[in-house]
């Protein structure tokens, strides 16, 4: 495989990454990297600002409220109680696992990694971040996931990053990170896991282009993600 190929794989492949505020409020960043860029292993506790380029790849979603979330079997922090958008879906060992995103403004500052188009103003910008709230709470995680073409591209990217002895798993704390591979993973409960992040980030992605906006212009604070239930 061509080397370049190869380092955008791997860079594609990066889960949502998170870090501990000191406030202790609990929140999980909303990646977004360009082909690239070099993200850091997920914590659950984590914020940040992020950008949307287009070689980008959107990992997920606490701000604003939006949709009922009934108690069930996966444990989410204090402040994940309204997300915006949630999705719940079953490994295939029966495990319960959930999507929760809550997209929130563009505090904390920006990532200057990010090539953004600086001259956008206050009101596209609010306007974006509307946009993609409005979109997850008219149910667009349960309407618009393309599981098929994630899996595939999810089995793609674990053969690419085999010969690199790294993967991305679901953590000891139920949260996606990057990993070293181990005996037996990644296997069929993180592949799954890993599909619905990426499909997630890809339906998001689609709506903003669809609905005109530029890609320069796709920059809003998202925390959430996906997690799944304690073993």
């Amino acid at each position: 495989m061509d080397d370049d190929l190869f380092e955008d794989r791997l860079a594609q492949s990066r889960p949502a990454t998170a870090t501990r505020r000191p406030d202790l409020d609990v929140a999980l960043r909303a990646m977004v990297e360009d082909a690239e860029a070099t993200s850091r292993a997920i914590r659950p506790r984590r914020r940040a600002t992020a950008g949307i380029t287009a070689a980008a790849v959107m990992a997920l979603v606490i701000g604003g409220g939006g949709v009922a979330v009934a108690s069930g079997l996966v444990a989410w922090p204090v402040g994940y109680e309204d997300p915006d958008g949630a999705y719940s879906f079953t490994l295939p060992s029966g495990r319960a696992c959930e999507v929760r995103l809550i997209i929130g403004g563009s505090e904390g500052g920006e990532d200057p990694s990010a090539e953004m188009d600086r001259s956008t103003d206050a009101e596209t910008q609010h306007a974006l971040q509307e946009e993609v709230a409005q979109w997850l709470r008219d149910g667009a995680l349960d309407r618009d996931l393309d599981l098929p073409t994630a899996e595939a591209e999810v089995a793609a990217i674990y053969d690419d990053q085999a010969a690199a002895g790294m993967t991305v798993l679901i953590g000891t704390e139920g949260w996606l990170e990057d990993a070293a591979s181990a005996p037996g993973r990644p296997d069929a409960d993180d592949a799954r896991a890993f599909a619905v992040d990426r499909a997630v980030r890809t339906a998001m992605t689609e709506h903003l282009e669809d609905r005109g906006f530029p890609e320069t212009s796709w920059t809003f604070s998202s925390d959430g993600g996906v997690k799944c239930a304690g073993e």
